[in-house]
């Protein structure tokens, strides 16, 4: 059974990205990073032009993160200063990186582009964490970092304490750039970088990144949206149903193994599709773009003769699923935890 996505052009099966999207939720949820640097260049692979799979990335990444942004406000674990700090970068980063994705995919280079980043992306990223995770001795990187940190200039005073103005400068252009020329969540950015220079604890730091993302994926998903028309809004959907009951378990089983042995694990995941994307794109062949007209369907001639409002649906709906589906899920685990404390005690 296929189904057909507006935006992409494409007809997929649905059942292939939801058990894509679990798998990577897992992933993502058993080490607390987002998973969408496996999944895009997946998703490229399977047939999603990349213009769509980076714009509905990042919108599935709206529903993906709210219900984590609750639970932190509640725990009042988001230092408010310095998140508006990175949001407000990261909203320039990601303007930055939605204006040169619009002129690379107008040239016809951004499918090029954007698979050379994976690659050099995932090669970087899975080599530094297997040689993280194969150290026998750990180094105390985090104060030899914290001590550079205090030498930076332009301090400000936050919750932690006092502050380069240029931490939350770096963090938030970063992970805004990435964010819109990617499609992925910042935290491989946001995270370390507010744990080493700013010296935060680690759940005060995916807080903060967790609420940069809330933010700044919604103002991305309405500027590709409009600009780009690239946000597929079934596609976003399907990705999110699967995505967030991964994270809720993967979280679980996150926590049951070795947090070395995962990064290990993830490390060579990371290196095996950076070979994938490395392939792809020497030897891959992009499809021949089909031209989107406002008569092919209800949804694209909605989403191209109303892009504002058809990203102001999308960002609500994202919102909403995100909170609906989140629930179910957590309630789901704790169902199941349940039940196997009851089998262990019966034995």
């Amino acid at each position: 059974m296929e189904i057909y996505l507006p935006l992409a052009n494409v007809y997929i099966n649905p059942f292939v990205l939801i058990i894509l999207g679990v798998v990577v939720g897992i992933l993502s949820g058993m080490l607390g990073i987002g998973g969408g640097i496996i999944l895009n260049p997946a998703l490229i692979k399977l047939g999603i032009p990349p213009i769509v799979t980076v714009g509905t990335s990042i919108s599935q990444m709206i529903g993906a993160t709210v219900s984590g942004f609750f639970t932190h406000w509640k725990l009042k674990n988001i230092d408010l200063k310095m998140g508006i700090f990175i949001v407000i970068f990261g909203v320039v980063g990601g303007t930055l990186g939605t204006i040169i994705t619009h002129i690379l995919e107008k040239a016809g280079h951004f499918r090029e582009a954007v698979l050379t980043i994976y690659t050099i992306y995932l090669f970087i990223l899975g080599g530094l964490m297997l040689i993280d995770a194969l150290k026998k001795k750990k180094e105390n990187e985090e104060g030899k970092l914290k001590k550079i940190a205090d030498k930076l200039p332009f301090k400000i005073k936050f919750q932690i304490g006092d502050v380069s103005l240029l931490v939350p400068v770096f963090v938030g252009i970063s992970s805004g750039f990435l964010a819109s020329m990617l499609g992925i969540g910042g935290g491989n950015i946001t995270t370390p970088a507010l744990m080493y220079f700013a010296n935060y604890q680690p759940q005060k730091a995916v807080a903060l990144s967790i609420f940069q993302m809330m933010f700044v994926t919604i103002f991305l998903t309405y500027f590709h949206s409009t600009i780009n028309h690239n946000v597929d809004i079934i596609l976003s959907f399907i990705l999110l149903l699967g995505s967030s009951f991964g994270a809720v378990f993967g979280a679980y089983i996150g926590q049951k193994l070795g947090r070395d042995k995962l990064k290990g694990f993830l490390a060579m995941l990371m290196i095996a599709v950076g070979f994938t994307t490395f392939y792809e794109l020497v030897f891959g062949k992009e499809k021949a773009k089909a031209i989107i007209t406002i008569s092919e369907n209800i949804i694209t001639k909605f989403a191209l003769e109303n892009p504002s409002l058809y990203a102001i649906l999308v960002i609500v709906i994202s919102l909403i699923a995100g909170i609906i589906i989140s629930a179910f899920a957590h309630r789901l685990r704790t169902f199941i935890l349940i039940t196997m404390e009851k089998k262990e005690r019966n034995k």
